[in-house]
């Protein structure tokens, strides 16, 4: 019957809390806040301390993030990008070197460029720029955490690019198991160099049996210096099961805890409602969608930044 009572005394408006439910009191609002705080700390400190339990693993597929890439480029008046097998290898072997040296960013601890991996699979590019992206749950939350930053929406929309390639990769990134997309945009040296005429060689010799005048027109390409487009970078969030061994996502933890935490003080606040209605309760400078709504705000900001970092 205690453990009723206490029930009672969190969930429904009564004398012992005032005629208003505990949990929706400005003081436990606070209390519920900073406790889901503390909660988001330990999630990320976890991984660091050697525990395998959470980790990110996802189930992304290059061709959805190429599809989804092209749809916004199509809705900007773009044409879309054309996928290029070389440029998905050169891809795939910067996000095996960020896992192999442990770095996440554009340039290697040992100073390699990204461009580096487009010459060494063949590639020669007039233009090329580089999208990193880690741990979404998905790829059209990585497309749009991309398309929400100036520096990696002009890489996604420039009108420069017309070919693209994508590697996802899963392995251990400073004690964490992740999940990164890399995104190589290019245009090839020789698609945006025209063939201009610089020279028209004539030699004549004096006609004679069996001879004529000779034109010869010597065509050589233009060779400006390959233009390096600025290249940003992204961080995010997946779930799935890593090799032989189920991890739980941090993401997935913090969405369903999220979730429900709302569900359960909005089941309260209506149950509230319901009740003060009934026995025609009246109150003086209640506040609780005030405070409902800043919770709301702390878990979305939370949430928001979980989904993905641009750095």
């Amino acid at each position: 019957m205690k453990f009723a009572h206490k029930i009672a005394h969190l969930v429904f408006p009564r004398e012992s809390n005032n005629q208003k439910a505990k949990l929706l009191h400005s003081s436990s609002l606070t209390l519920i806040t900073i406790a889901f705080v503390f909660y988001q700390i330990i999630l990320t400190l976890v991984p660091k301390l050697g525990s395998k339990i959470l980790g990110y693993a996802a189930n992304i597929s290059p061709q959805d993030v190429i599809r989804l890439t092209n749809e916004k480029r199509v809705q900007e008046g773009l044409l879309p990008l054309v996928e290029n097998t070389t440029l998905s290898q050169a891809a795939l072997a910067k996000g095996n070197d960020m896992l192999g040296k442990g770095y996440w960013a554009h340039v290697a601890p040992d100073g390699t460029q990204p461009w580096k991996f487009f010459t060494d699979f063949g590639y020669k590019y007039r233009y090329a720029g580089e999208n990193l992206a880690r741990d979404f749950s998905n790829p059209s939350s990585a497309v749009d955490a991309w398309m929400a930053s100036p520096t990696h929406k002009e890489n996604l929309l420039s009108p420069k690019y017309k070919e693209v390639g994508i590697a996802v990769v899963e392995g251990n990134l400073a004690g964490v198991d992740t999940t990164i997309i890399v995104q190589f945009f290019g245009t090839k040296y020789v698609d945006t160099i025209p063939a201009v005429p610089v020279a028209e060689a004539k030699s004549q010799a004096t006609p004679s049996a069996g001879t004529a005048l000779l034109t010869e027109k010597t065509v050589i390409p233009s060779s400006p210096i390959p233009t390096l487009q600025p290249s940003p970078i992204i961080v995010s969030n997946k779930p799935t099961s890593g090799l032989g061994r189920v991890l739980v996502s941090p993401f997935d933890i913090t969405k369903n805890t999220s979730l429900g935490l709302v569900g359960v003080l909005l089941g309260i606040l209506a149950v509230d409602g319901v009740v003060v209605s009934k026995r025609k309760i009246t109150r003086v400078g209640g506040r609780t969608f005030a405070h409902l709504a800043f919770l709301g705000m702390i878990i979305s900001i939370i949430l928001l930044l979980k989904a993905g970092q641009v750095i």
